[in-house]
């Protein structure tokens, strides 16, 4: 990629779209970005003027974005990412480096079930712009991802929902990754655990290296998980994969221990303060 970049974000409601919008904060101090295209839906683009973005910031991020000198890197494009026409007549990733997505969700009763639909019809305006990287929100639990949290109880409240009340939620979130997998592309799946509305920022994240002998913190804030983003954008460290991603691993060795787990307290752990 280019020395000035140019990123595209997507994002819907939920959780995953609340990470993305941090993502363009993140994107907007950046000097290694020039531009950032932002693709929301009519229903969506609004909550960009939101006070709080359902995160512990404790700033208003609406006014704090439009005050920023560096706001002029953004344009907003509102778009249905499911719908092919509107894809075709507003979709212009020409110029592109690289792309976010924050499409989909996790919640129960949510709606806005547009990962795969929207990530698809995302992935191939990629392939026909020649865009390699994607960086694509998704979930702990899902896929090879199992058991949900190992190390923690939380985990198996989690998979019970997939496996109730948040089964077209799961269905919707696995079968992006999947698609995904099955492109061209260089993407990486990120699958936080945490993401409470609370969570005050730490600036640093840490990543499962290895499923059942790494723990992590259950509790990560989104502006760190849109940091994460960002960085896998400007320097990737991870290609064609998957990762779960969490806060300090100190936060969970209580757990992982009652689990009846190894813990790892004094192994090193891939860390970014920021």
């Amino acid at each position: 990629m280019s020395a000035s970049k140019t990123v595209a974000i997507f994002f819907s409601s939920g959780a995953f779209g609340d990470c993305a919008r941090h993502a363009i904060l993140h994107a907007m101090d950046s000097e290694q970005i020039s531009k950032i295209k932002v693709y929301a839906s009519k229903k969506n683009m609004p909550s960009l003027d939101d006070a709080n973005w359902k995160c512990g910031c404790e700033v208003d991020h609406g006014a704090e974005m439009k005050k920023s000198p560096n706001f002029s890197k953004i344009e907003m494009i509102t778009i249905d990412v499911t719908n092919k026409d509107e894809m075709e007549s507003k979709l212009d990733l020409v110029g592109v480096d690289a792309v976010i997505s924050g499409l989909g969700n996790r919640q129960i009763f949510h709606g806005d079930r547009v990962g795969r639909k929207g990530t698809r019809n995302v992935g191939k305006a990629m392939a026909k712009a020649n865009i390699d990287r994607i960086v694509a929100m998704s979930s702990m639990g899902v896929n090879e991802d199992k058991p949900c949290m190992e190390w923690r109880t939380e985990g198996k409240f989690m998979a019970a929902l997939f496996n109730t009340v948040s089964r077209r939620e799961y269905k919707d979130i696995a079968g992006m990754e999947n698609d995904v997998r099955a492109t061209d592309l260089n993407y990486l799946l990120v699958r936080p655990v945490g993401l409470g509305e609370g969570c005050v920022p730490r600036g640093e994240y840490f990543i499962q290296k290895k499923k059942f002998e790494d723990a992590l913190g259950p509790n990560m804030a989104k502006s760190d998980v849109g940091r994460f983003l960002l960085d896998q954008v400007l320097t990737p460290t991870y290609e064609k994969s998957a990762v779960v991603i969490g806060a300090d691993p100190k936060e969970a060795y209580d757990s992982f221990e009652r689990a009846g787990m190894a813990s790892n307290e004094g192994e090193e752990k891939e860390t970014t303060k920021k």
